[in-house]
């Protein structure tokens, strides 16, 4: 475990070298990792931690925020007593501040003198991002930031950009991204397309068969993303077998159903989402006179529609998630009409030859080998399943958090491990040369960040400050 530390610390102190402001010298940074590692295998009151640290200088702990801060903006807040950083310490401070809602901000430039000076505090915006449950939230501040996501969990980032990880004994450089691969396009194209046909003749000429495809394979792969991310959370494990034509005698389905919501809300919030681009549209034409009134209202209204979609689709991936927790797994067609829960796979013909999925793409039947006898019943019966039926595709969520999918290419059939499923950025040279942009933009700019959108007071202070004028209710006369 010390070798993974020491090859985690290498190669992110490799990645941030250009990064301004600069990542903290190695003895720094392989503390700061071993003292997450190790407090993630304690219990505190019989919980396992979660907590988050963030490296910055409490000097100028944020020295390039946005030019316009928006009043959810995370921001440090400095203890009035600092604490020596070690395992114990940060156990006590991970169970009053937990990774979802904020972070521990720690600083030090020997291994001697890290200590956790401050709170930044707002992140809850940014994990409901990650997690996909939103569009909101600001960019996490500081130099880069270590998140305990469970026993000898851990995941480093700069931003939204994820820089390695550590997952128990596996070092984790980049997740493949398995819902949006080319052979599960492939297979979930012909459910899609007459889907987006409709929507774009519901919405009219500003759009077009490609734009809506291309949306709603993107909600596809963000709703099974969070089908997966709510499974890991409960941490029951559990499956999902997606085919468009089950085969019936291989399947014992306990609990048999029709649950369209799930789909309805997937496809209608694209239909919704797609409608605001149009209203939207309207508006700009009319910028140089007044715009209608029709309009105007019809852009709120279309607005007010596309948000209760939204809830809509986050109480429907609550309710598939919890079915999905069940013994069994849960079997849905591609659109994610559930049809079923507590699902059994009979016992059936062999497995034979499994490649992985990423290396399958580039080398084809020359790709590696998957080791089938490592993986328990759960994996094995989907494998035989989808060995059967070619059309279908499995995902599966481990207990200990671990998400793979299987699907055929072609007559081969793949695994995909290490799935991605949050929302982040894992190009680095394109984020450097983002963050490089937006330097010089606010260089060439030269202006001051501003807080909010009007002209009211933005800080409490602020409020205080003003010298009241005549009351709005006054009586005149």
């Amino acid at each position: 475990m010390a070798d993974h530390v020491e090859r985690l610390t290498q190669a992110i102190r490799t990645k941030l070298r250009s990064a301004h402001p600069p990542a903290p010298a190695l003895p720094v940074l392989r503390q700061l990792l071993e003292t997450a590692y190790l407090a993630s295998l304690r219990t505190e009151e019989g919980r396992f931690i979660r907590g988050s640290l963030t490296y910055a200088n409490p000097r100028n702990p944020d020295p390039e925020p946005p030019l316009l801060r928006r009043a959810a903006y995370p921001s440090f807040t400095p203890f009035r007593r600092r604490v020596s950083l070690n395992v114990d310490s940060l156990v006590k401070l991970a169970r009053a501040i937990d990774n979802w809602s904020g972070s521990i901000a720690v600083y030090g430039t020997k291994r001697s003198n890290i200590v956790a000076w401050g709170l930044l505090d707002q992140l809850v915006h940014r994990n409901v991002r990650l997690n996909r449950e939103g569009s909101r939230g600001a960019p996490q501040p500081g130099v880069f930031s270590i998140l305990m996501d469970g026993v000898g969990d851990l995941s480093v980032y700069r931003g939204d950009l994820f820089l390695g990880g550590l997952r128990q004994d596996r070092l984790i450089w980049r997740e493949n991204e398995a819902l949006t691969s080319t052979p599960l396009i492939a297979q979930l194209l012909p459910e899609v397309m007459p889907v987006a046909r409709q929507i774009t003749a519901a919405v009219g000429v500003s759009a077009n068969d490609q734009g809506a495809t291309l949306s709603v394979l993107r909600a596809w792969s963000s709703t099974v993303a969070r089908l997966c991310i709510g499974l890991r959370r409960l941490g029951t494990g559990g499956a999902f077998l997606f085919s468009p034509a089950p085969i019936e005698e291989m399947l014992e389905v306990a609990h048999p159903l029709n649950y369209y919501r799930l789909r309805d809300a997937l496809v209608l919030g694209v239909l919704d989402a797609s409608y605001v681009a149009a209203t939207r549209k309207r508006w700009l034409r009319h910028t140089s006179h007044a715009v209608p009134r029709d309009v105007v209202t019809q852009s709120y209204l279309a607005e007010a529609d596309a948000e209760d979609r939204e809830d809509e689709l986050a109480g429907s991936v609550r309710v598939v998630t919890s079915l999905a927790a069940v013994d069994g797994l849960v079997l849905v067609n591609p659109l994610l009409v559930v049809q079923g829960f507590g699902v059994k796979i009979r016992s059936g013909g062999g497995i034979g030859r499994l490649y992985d999925g990423p290396d399958f793409i580039r080398r084809g039947t020359r790709a590696r080998i998957v080791d089938t006898s490592r993986f328990g019943t759960r994996h094995a019966s989907l494998l035989r399943y989808c060995r059967a039926d070619r059309r279908a595709f499995g995902v599966v969520v481990s207990q200990d958090g671990h998400v793979r999918v299987i699907m055929s290419s072609g007559r081969s059939l793949t695994m995909w491990s290490d799935v991605k499923l949050l929302s982040y950025q894992h190009d680095l040279r394109s984020y450097m040369r983002e963050e490089q942009r937006r330097q010089a933009f606010r260089l060439q700019l030269g202006m001051q960040p501003k807080q909010g959108y009007t002209g009211m007071p933005k800080t409490f202070s602020a409020l205080m400050a003003l010298v009241p004028t005549a009351p709005a209710f006054a009586k005149t006369g």
